[in-house]
């Protein structure tokens, strides 16, 4: 049970300026000729010991590849981080994995419950409060293998719909466990070494995952 013991002790990287990483301005304007749409960029952001951007890559595509150039082009430009710790406290390669949003409507929509899980957990019920689908972001350890330690809640952004329920988070770090495989991440060099990540952990009722 170490790595829940430790679990306390370790933070991912933490976007400082998540806000001002994409403007109105940066809308292409070849998504508005194809409006109405909703595309989605999964992203892997890899933030060295100072907090500096490594790297960006795309794990799930938009399905436009200029797309997913562009959205990584502005995360390399504007994003910044306060680093990664490890367990001893000591600043360590972290990565940051979330999904970027591009909507192009006629009218205002909600698009908060669009989401890449890493994980799908169903549920016969969910915590009091909460509505299906529940999104869960936690934080791990990742040693040069792949192998995964030290889970916990992630702290999240204002505006995103997260819960984070008390309730959810230890079911989440066992699924993540049981059954993630995280990509070690790489150093300069390119060598694979320990770091400290991210991963959405989504929780959905049994009648509704199974539509």
């Amino acid at each position: 049970m170490l790595w829940i013991a430790l679990a306390a002790q370790i933070s991912a990287p933490l976007p400082t300026n998540m806000i001002k990483w994409f403007s109105y301005d940066d809308m292409p304007g070849y998504l508005i000729e194809r409006a109405p749409g909703l595309w989605l960029v999964g992203i892997r952001v890899t933030v060295g010991s100072d907090g500096a951007v490594q790297s960006c890559g795309v794990e799930s595509s938009s399905g436009t590849e200029r797309l997913d150039e562009f959205t990584c082009k502005r995360i390399k430009q504007r994003a910044k981080f306060a680093p990664a710790r490890a367990a001893d406290g000591s600043a360590a390669l972290g990565v940051y994995r979330t999904s970027v949003k591009w909507a192009v409507a006629d009218s205002p929509f909600d698009s908060s419950n669009a989401s890449i899980p890493d994980v799908d957990v169903s549920v016969a019920r969910l915590p009091a409060g909460l509505k299906s689908p529940a999104l869960v972001r936690v934080m791990f350890a990742v040693d040069a293998h792949g192998n995964i330690s030290s889970c916990a809640a992630e702290p999240v952004q204002p505006f995103e719909r997260i819960s984070n329920s008390p309730d959810l988070v230890p079911v989440a770090c066992v699924q993540l466990v049981k059954i993630f495989k995280p990509v070690p991440a790489k150093d300069s060099a390119g060598n694979a070494v320990p770091s400290v990540q991210d991963a959405i952990v989504r929780f959905s009722l049994q009648n509704q995952a199974a539509r």
